[in-house]
């Protein structure tokens, strides 16, 4: 057995994960209060933590539209501080290392980039093999963060973790939110829970199932297949195996020819007839930001926003775009700025 949770709580430990949790978000009025009496603060936690006394505080609850609505339940500063810490002492490495090299959200190294990659590398390696015939099932789980049930998070993610103080915070952490189930979107620890939970499903559908063109992002998931009948039939597995979870798919879970292409992270997947394979932006993205970039220049020209604040906006989604094939999109949403 380990014992990181002892090195996590130290005041050391601590405070460099202070600094880690305020980078970004300095301009929060609670971050820069509690920064201000790091000292002091961090003091407390270490003795709350040492005598047992420490608890998590109440969440805030706010609700996010970008890219889609989403309700976010987001931890405080405090409680961030012990998160890191603690992930940074062993907890994160405890988890991650039982995850296949393909589960892509939220670990180092890895993202949205490391995903358009790696789905990238996958049509082209079944473009080698099989051409363009081929079929894709693609899943989304329904709820996936709300529908978490508490006693299954607890058993998926308790059985990666080999300190048993450590373990014991996780499942706290999971029991702070209110009811039986659902894990609130805003906690690293909640994040690394929830990639947890579909951990066996990522190992059924890679070693038993067979399939090696494989992909996930959270609850979003991509099986890519020279077979359709085998893909209908890996579809009834993944459902008996969710619903041992208690969670199930969503409306949008369908099967489809890898012809049409992949609709993947915001981004259409398309394999070329000589085995390329182009990445085009979703068209909704760039209406977003046209309304966007319309409510900055009325801004700018009241005097209530900054000058170059549309410009520094337009710029970050130049660079976006700039990861796929979206040159002329590009030229077009500049030219619609400066008009």
């Amino acid at each position: 057995m380990k014992n990181y949770f002892e090195n996590a709580i130290k005041y050391g430990n601590l405070r460099r994960a202070l600094k880690k949790c305020c980078r970004g978000v300095r301009w929060k009025d609670s971050v820069v209060g509690y920064e201000l009496h790091a000292p002091q603060n961090t003091q407390k936690l270490v003795e709350s933590l040492n005598n047992g006394t420490y608890k998590i505080n109440p969440y805030q609850h706010f609700t996010i539209y970008e890219p889609k609505k989403r309700e976010i339940v987001a931890t405080r500063i405090a409680d961030r501080q012990v998160q890191m810490a603690l992930s940074e002492a062993g907890l994160y490495d405890d988890i991650v290392e039982h995850f296949i090299y393909d589960n892509c959200a939220c670990q180092k190294g890895k993202g949205t980039d490391f995903a358009l990659r790696r789905l990238k590398v996958h049509m082209l390696r079944h473009y080698r093999e099989y051409g363009k015939e081929g079929w894709v099932l693609r899943c989304d789980v329904h709820h996936f963060f709300p529908e978490t049930r508490h006693d299954v998070a607890k058993e998926s993610v308790g059985k990666l973790i080999d300190d048993d103080r450590a373990r014991q915070m996780v499942f706290n952490i999971i029991d702070s939110f209110d009811g039986d189930k659902g894990i609130g979107l805003g906690s690293q620890i909640s994040q690394l829970t929830e990639l947890a939970v579909l951990n066996d499903l990522d190992h059924y559908i890679k070693e038993k199932l067979k399939i090696k063109r494989y992909i996930r992002y959270m609850d979003d998931f991509l099986l890519i297949h020279p077979d359709k009948e085998y893909l209908k039939y890996c579809w009834k597995e993944i459902e008996k195996k969710l619903a041992e979870k208690g969670l199930k798919l969503n409306k949008k879970t369908l099967i489809h020819p890898l012809r049409q292409g992949i609709n993947f992270l915001q981004w259409r997947f398309v394999l070329t007839d000589t085995g390329g394979v182009k990445m085009f932006m979703n068209g909704k993205k760039a209406g977003r930001e046209r309304r966007r970039l319309k409510k900055l220049v009325a801004g700018e020209a009241s005097g209530w926003l900054a000058p170059g604040t549309a410009d520094n906006s337009e710029t970050a989604w130049e660079a976006n775009a700039a990861r796929g094939d979206a040159y002329y999109k590009r030229i077009r949403m500049r030219k619609y700025l400066e008009n």
